[in-house]
This record gives C-alpha cells, sequence and structure tokens, in this order.
C-alpha cells in the first residue's frame, strides 16, 4: 500500500495545474466506482437504460425516446458516446448514425444523479434522482421543449421498470437560490444549502462538465467565489470543462426546522431514510459551523487521499458520523 498523498494547495502563492488534475481525478474515480456499483445493483435493461439517456439528450432523433421536434434543446458537453451505446441505440432504429458534430453548442451542461443511488441505501425499489442542467439563457420555450423532452423519457423507462426523475438546473440561477416550488419530489428554495450539500456528497455525473467545487480547498471555503473566479479567469482550467453551483462554507440554521418538516412528511413513504436524516438535521444544528458539514468532509477527505469507497460512502458517513 503506497503512502497517502495529502494535497493542500494554497492558490494565494500560485496554481499548480497538476494537483488540479489530481484532485478532479480523484473525484472521478470515486464517481466511476459509485455508477459502476449503481449498475451492479440493477438489472441487465436498466443498466443499459442508465447508459443511454446521455445520447438521448445529445441528439433528437424521431425513433429514440423522448424525441419532441429537432429544435429541441440538445448536447451535452464534452460527451462522446462510446461503441456500446451506439449499438444499443441502434435497437430503437438500425439506419441510426451518431455524427460528431464539433461545431454543436452543447444545450445541456451536466447529467448527475443523486440521493441514495450508488450507496448502501440503494435497493431494487429506488427511483433514479437526476439534476438535468441546461445552459445559463434558454428561453422559456426551450425550457419547456426540454421539460417536455425529460417527461418522455421518464415515461418510456417507467414502461421497462425504471422510475426516473429529471429536474431542470440553472447552477447561474441555482445560485440564486431559486430552485423551483415544493413538490413530492422537491423541497424546493427552503432548503437552498442542505441540498447542495446532499448534492455535494451524493452526485454522480453521468456526463458533462463537473463541479467547479472540487477544485477548491474546504480551508477556503469562506472564500469560494474568488478562488472560483482566480481559477476560470486566469484560464488554470477550462470553463467549458466545469459547473458551478456555489460554494458552501455555511448551512443557515433556519435551513434546519424546514428539513425537519419535510422529512416528517417523506417518512410516509421513506421512514428508515427519513429517520437517518432527521438524525442528521439534528445533529446540524447542533454542531455547525463548528464542525464541517459532511460535504466539506467528503472534500477534505479527498485531498487528504482518503478515497476508499466504502469509507465515503454518503450514507456510511451520515452513521459514523452519528455514531461519534
Amino acid at each position: 500500500m503506497g503512502l497517502k498523498k495529502v494535497i493542500q494547495p494554497d492558490y494565494r502563492d500560485g496554481v499548480d495545474r497538476k494537483q488540479l488534475n489530481i484532485i478532479r481525478d480523484r473525484f472521478l474515480a470515486i464517481n466511476q466506482c459509485r455508477f459502476e456499483r449503481t449498475q451492479k445493483a440493477l438489472p441487465l435493461r436498466h443498466q443499459t437504460t442508465l447508459e443511454l439517456l446521455p445520447l438521448f439528450f445529445q441528439v433528437n432523433h424521431p425513433l429514440l425516446p423522448g424525441y419532441v421536434s429537432r429544435d429541441t434543446p440538445r448536447g451535452v458537453a464534452n460527451y462522446v458516446p462510446d461503441k456500446q451505446v451506439l449499438q444499443s441505440a441502434q435497437r430503437f432504429s438500425k439506419t441510426f448514425k451518431y455524427k460528431s458534430e464539433k461545431r454543436l453548442q452543447p444545450e445541456i451542461l451536466s447529467l448527475f444523479m443523486m440521493g441514495s443511488i450508488g450507496t448502501i441505501a440503494q435497493s431494487e425499489g429506488s427511483d433514479i434522482d437526476i439534476w438535468l442542467c441546461h445552459r445559463p439563457g434558454l428561453d422559456q420555450k426551450s425550457i419547456n421543449a426540454l421539460q417536455r423532452k425529460a417527461d418522455l423519457i421518464t415515461e418510456w423507462a417507467d414502461s421497462g421498470g425504471l422510475e426516473v426523475h429529471f429536474f431542470l438546473m440553472d447552477a447561474n440561477y441555482f445560485r440564486q437560490h431559486k430552485t423551483g416550488s415544493v413538490d413530492k419530489e422537491s423541497s424546493g428554495s427552503a432548503q437552498h444549502f442542505l441540498l447542495l450539500d446532499e448534492f455535494y456528497r451524493t452526485s454522480v455525473l453521468l456526463a458533462g462538465c463537473y463541479p467547479l467545487w472540487w477544485l477548491i480547498p474546504v480551508c477556503d471555503e469562506d472564500e469560494y467565489d474568488t478562488f472560483a473566479t482566480l481559477l476560470t479567469q486566469k484560464r488554470f482550467i477550462r470553463e467549458t470543462d466545469v459547473i458551478d453551483f456555489g460554494g458552501l462554507a455555511h448551512i443557515p440554521q433556519e435551513e434546519f426546522v424546514g428539513a425537519g418538516m419535510w422529512q416528517l412528511y417523506k417518512g410516509i413513504d421513506a421512514p428508515y431514510k427519513s429517520i437517518i436524516k432527521l438524525l442528521l438535521t439534528e445533529l446540524y444544528a447542533q454542531e455547525l459551523p463548528e464542525k464541517l458539514n459532511l460535504s466539506l468532509e467528503y472534500k477534505q477527505a479527498i485531498y487528504n487521499d482518503e478515497v476508499e469507497a466504502d469509507d465515503l460512502d454518503p450514507y456510511v458517513m451520515i452513521y459514523r458520523r452519528l455514531e461519534q
């Protein structure tokens, strides 16, 4: 077993691109492990469905699930389908041929799964929540078309026994604490930072840009915007490679009451999961900001080269925090 390589960058003294790449690759390795665990827990047909989702948003093809129109927003940033995915797509149409369009401006920045998927809390009945992150500035007509496409893909997946929920996200809009209304699948904007905490520690990148948050050291979370601007505007990283939902230095106390009420409501359908989240909310109310929230604890572990997937399982982390 090799020695751990702890990374403690200080961007005030300069930025080392090699270190940035190492940090990114560590997060991507954990991401890949979680994706593989997700797949292993699914039947083969559902594994194929999950692999095809980015392709469905990459193209508008009349014979593929989710087709609305040729003008529906499409193109996933930095996505190139592999041979296996293209072969699976040809089951819908033997004449389907994928053409790479290098000049195409991607309308979809990222696709993230989040929640219990890929964790010890995943079960045969687990649904899949996906953040469908589109580029800022889409007009309402385009957003409506993209939502319709997502709904059609949801219906198609459901017909095969896989429950998928898409949430359209604009990262710029999210940073303004505007995340939509409350419904049975979403707590709306009332729990902005708690939602962001869950996203950063549970999300699995399916395709597209990775979170800029990965590259900001925990010790600099209070100055997140300053260092995020430094990395992008000074071109230490390409803006087209990252998506930015903002920093998470603090979780306001007022979110905890709403979170408790929300988990009581969710507990009707999933009591055990809600109980552990209620306990975490109580713990946060007692310990923050003196201690790190779990997403920052997760990020610090990556920087410390503590990258054992079992230890970084989001629900294992919750359990161990409660146990302490």
